[in-house]
């Protein structure tokens, strides 16, 4: 084939080729783009609880140090820290083997007196007796007296034994008031002594928990010294320092929140106790607050944050769902000519359904309530009523 007609051929075979395939118009204004459709809610001041939150300690309500009331050495402890104990369970045993000696003493003064009171009481009745033959003789002397069948010094000495008789008799009769008062001095002896050597046994004051063993076998105990630390366990609450600022803010009888670490929510607890005097070395002072007795298995010792209400005051509020995080970023959308704008904020404390927010917004802002996953700053969005 010549060259000419070759030429003439190829712009015929592209035109033909251009011919088979589809023709689409170009866009004239780029991608459309969809609005969004999104709920709104309006970013202002609520007047809102000022919280104020305290670290704090779980204790029992009853939490004694047990001491020693006399001096002995240990003789045993029967329990260890984390035992639980019941009222009236002897703990700890001191050896009070002179108080021993004092309590067989003071039974056997009792023992004496009692005898001492029986030999009294029947010298009382004889005495009586004897008493009342003088008198029955002494009234038949004047009877024969006046008959003039004796003479006076006959008369003279009956009435002298008779005399004698009521004497005895009121000897007697002290004696015997005597025992009595001898028998209840012993009685008062042997009951100190017996108080004493139940010194030597230590018991449990209440159900509770061992916290804590001071002494071991073998100690020598002296009076005052500590031995043990019981906590009860059945009424637990938190002991909280709370600055001296807020004195006024916490009164008995108010709520608190109480939270703790291995517990799935918080405890609502209520301040049982004010303690009003304030702590030198950290001007703070101590609030009690009662938990209630289905709070779970806590143990005294346990770390606690409390909660308390101190007043309330405007705060700029967002509906918590509103915020987002990325990272460790806060933003929120803000609503402004009819796109999502990005805006990032600092987020405050939230009290349902409110987000406090602390700057990078101002009140009256139409924010997203509830922001798509998928939006994106500038993106359009349709209010949604």
């Amino acid at each position: 084939m010549p060259r000419t007609a070759i030429a003439l051929l190829l712009p015929l075979l592209a035109v033909t080729a251009c011919a088979g395939e589809p023709r689409h118009p170009a866009p004239e204004n780029g991608p459309v783009s969809v609005s969004v459709p999104v709920s709104v809610a309006t970013a202002h001041e609520e007047s809102l609880p000022v919280v104020y939150r305290a670290s704090g300690t779980v204790r029992g309500r009853n939490t004694t140090v047990l001491t020693s009331k006399t001096m002995g050495y240990v003789r045993s402890v029967r329990v260890h820290p984390g035992d639980r104990v019941t009222a009236g369970q002897p703990l700890v045993e001191l050896e009070a083997n002179d108080v021993r000696a004092s309590v067989a003493r003071a039974r056997a003064g009792l023992d004496q007196s009692s005898q001492a009171k029986t030999e009294a009481e029947n010298g009382l009745e004889a005495a009586r007796a004897a008493a009342k033959i003088a008198e029955s003789t002494h009234d038949r002397m004047g009877a024969l007296l006046k008959d003039s069948a004796i003479s006076q010094q006959q008369y003279d000495e009956a009435e002298a034994r008779w005399r004698g008789a009521v004497a005895q008799e009121q000897m007697a009769q002290a004696r015997v008031g005597s025992a009595s008062s001898s028998i209840d001095e012993a009685k008062a002896g042997l009951g100190e002594a017996q108080v004493t050597l139940g010194y030597a046994s230590i018991v449990a004051p209440f159900a509770g928990r061992v916290l804590e063993r001071r002494v071991d076998p073998g100690t020598l105990a002296s009076p005052g010294m500590p031995l043990l630390v019981v906590a009860d366990e059945g009424t637990l609450r938190v002991e909280a320092s709370v600055e001296e600022s807020h004195l006024d803010d916490v009164k008995v009888g108010d709520v608190a929140n109480v939270e703790i670490q291995n517990l799935p929510a918080p405890i609502v607890g209520k301040i049982g106790e004010v303690v009003p005097s304030v702590e030198v070395a950290s001007r703070a002072f101590l609030v009690k607050i009662d938990l209630p007795s289905d709070a779970g298995a806590l143990r005294p010792g346990t770390f606690a944050r409390v909660s308390f209400q101190a007043g309330s005051r405007p705060r700029l509020v967002v509906p918590s769902t509103a915020l987002t995080s990325f990272g460790a970023l806060d933003r929120v959308f803000v609503v402004d000519g009819g796109h999502a704008r990005l805006r990032m904020v600092t987020r405050g404390e939230a009290q349902a359904p409110w987000t406090v927010v602390l700057s990078g917004l101002s009140a009256n802002e139409i924010v997203v309530a509830d922001p798509p996953a998928d939006l994106r700053d500038g993106t359009p969005v349709e209010v949604r009523r």
